[in-house]
């Protein structure tokens, strides 16, 4: 009787929650509408920007509480019902993790993920489990420090973790999976350990990592590993967190191939953390970051601080008081673009240009010259013969050399969506360099030679390419706008539609050409980048075959 009218209660209050949640969603939205609306009537500078800025990340905050709220209300009334298909389990949880690999390296994380066999077939229910894997996924890369570490470990669980089941069950039947997600970050007391999965917990002296969202995302996994008969725990590790689940999952024979495998609801996660990301000031009270940084090469101070001023409302600006300094910093910034004067102490402008074209870092970064030479167009030639974009002389309109800084900047993100968006692979179309060309042509011949090996990770595009990888993701990152796993991603992508177009395979034959062993996640990757799925695309191309 005591735990009916527990579960009477818990229920009374979750329903009272979930009807507030739901009238809440009208004044939100009758607060969010009319607050764009004004923020666009000020002026770029005005104070109150800010304000709204904040106004803006705090209410998108609690309307992702709200949509969390009335998750948890759903499973918490067991309205879930399981539907368990044959499945590889292994490379399900690689997708997913996969999905997250522009995030992680954003922010500079070091991602791997690890497990004791190539394939694991089993009995599974797609939905629940990418919902538990993508909360641990999102808390563990939204939570690390920049230049941190996320490692997923996938494993056989062990005598003693089996222990933890509540029926200590060893079915010749059952697989006993354990996913492990470890991650850089400062631990928890037992105590806090203790209420880390309560939702809406909040511990009076220390709020956990994992619990500022909302503190829901790490009730919703539990209750949802609960429901699949499996357990959660965390672990301190040192200067590491650990979560694992141990899940037990029928055996099953087959290839594995799931029917209705969709990633919508992790990336719609991952959509959630950017946009919160994107929004987070920077440290200090210097305003929100900007999308793109300008490197500022100048000698003169007046006229360094003065640029500085108008640059900084729209861009991240670094300076340099010579060129020595500027391409020094330029190979640690890596800015989008660089400002630079032509006459200058130690290295001038056309040294600066020179270095920078011939350094595989920095090859690809646009460059603006200035100079007070007058009308001498000899220096003009040198310029755009060293790799500068623009030459500008001084005296010049502020405005100009502005608009000039934002066109140049316009120009190499088309060239990035001109490149993400064409069927067939043109290097030459997308650099500007030939370092960059040729570093593009490597890429993708790499690729094209492994394209059917489904296990090709970044890790061997990396060794193939011989770069390091920080420096060969900034690269890639740079010239087309992808990280390395989307860039392989793309070109796997492109081979398939032209083998749809121009040859008479099977859309499943194309997926295992081009590197998919699962032909539905094939299919979600296809439709993602071409908004056709494959059988439409093969269709509407049929007409177009030699």
């Amino acid at each position: 009787m005591k735990k009916q009218n527990m579960r009477e209660l818990n229920q009374a209050r979750t329903d009272f929650f979930t009807n507030i949640s739901h009238d809440l969603k009208t004044p939100l939205t009758l607060v969010i509408q009319p607050l764009k609306q004004l923020k666009e009537t000020l002026a770029a500078n005005d104070s109150a920007v800010g304000y709204m800025g904040l106004i803006e990340k705090n209410v998108s905050r609690i309307q992702r509480m709200i949509s969390q709220l009335l998750r948890f209300r759903e499973i918490e009334s067991q309205k879930i019902t399981l539907n368990p298909q044959i499945g590889d389990f292994i490379n399900f949880v690689k997708d997913i993790f996969g999905l997250f690999e522009l995030y992680a390296n954003k922010k500079e994380i070091e991602t791997n993920i690890a497990a004791h066999r190539d394939n694991l077939v089993v009995a599974f229910d797609d939905d629940v489990i990418e919902k538990i894997l993508t909360n641990l996924f999102s808390n563990a890369l939204k939570y690390t420090p920049n230049k941190g570490y996320v490692g997923v470990r996938i494993y056989s669980s062990t005598d003693e973790e089996k222990e933890r089941l509540a029926e200590k069950l060893n079915d010749p039947e059952t697989e006993y999976v354990s996913v492990e997600v470890l991650n850089s970050g400062d631990g928890f007391s037992e105590e806090q350990i203790s209420k880390l999965f309560t939702s809406f917990n909040r511990l009076s002296s220390y709020r956990p990592t994992f619990e500022e969202s909302s503190g829901l995302g790490l009730a919703i996994v539990k209750e949802l590993v609960d429901v699949l008969n499996g357990k959660i725990w965390m672990v301190n590790k040192a200067d590491k967190i650990s979560f694992t689940i141990m899940l037990p999952l029928k055996k099953q024979a087959g290839s594995g191939d799931m029917q209705s495998t969709v990633y919508d609801y992790t990336i719609s996660e991952i959509d959630d953390i950017v946009m919160q990301d994107t929004v987070e000031p920077e440290n200090g009270s210097t305003g929100i970051r900007k999308a793109d940084s300008i490197l500022l090469i100048d000698d003169d101070p007046q006229l360094r601080a003065y640029l500085e001023q108008r640059l900084v409302e729209k861009y991240n600006v670094y300076t340099a008081s010579d060129g020595a300094e500027g391409m020094i910093k330029a190979e640690k910034i890596y800015p989008q673009l660089i400002i630079t004067d032509l006459i200058m102490p130690n290295k001038n402008g056309l040294d600066v240009c020179k270095s920078l074209r011939q350094n595989f870092k920095t090859s690809h970064i646009p460059i603006i010259m200035i100079s007070g030479n007058g009308d001498d167009n000899q220096n003009k030639i040198k310029a755009l013969e060293y790799g500068a974009s623009v030459f500008i002389d001084k005296p010049f309109d502020i405005e100009y050399l502005l608009q000039q800084t934002e066109t140049t900047l316009k120009n190499q993100q088309e060239l990035k969506e001109k490149y993400s968006k064409r069927i067939q692979v043109d290097p030459s179309n997308v650099t500007v360099t030939s370092m960059d060309e040729e570093l593009l042509r490597k890429a993708m011949k790499v690729i094209e030679e492994n394209i059917a090996n489904a296990n090709y990770s970044v890790e061997d595009f990396v060794a193939d390419m011989n770069v390091g990888r920080t420096i060969l993701y900034q690269k890639i990152n740079d010239i087309v706008g992808m990280s390395i796993k989307e860039f392989i991603l793309n070109i796997r992508l492109k081979r398939s539609a032209y083998l749809l177009e121009k040859s008479d395979l099977t859309v499943a034959e194309v997926a295992y050409q081009t590197g998919f062993n699962n032909a539905k996640y094939f299919s979600v990757c296809f439709k993602k980048q071409f908004d056709l799925s494959p059988s439409d695309f093969k269709r509407k191309t049929a007409g177009t075959k030699k």
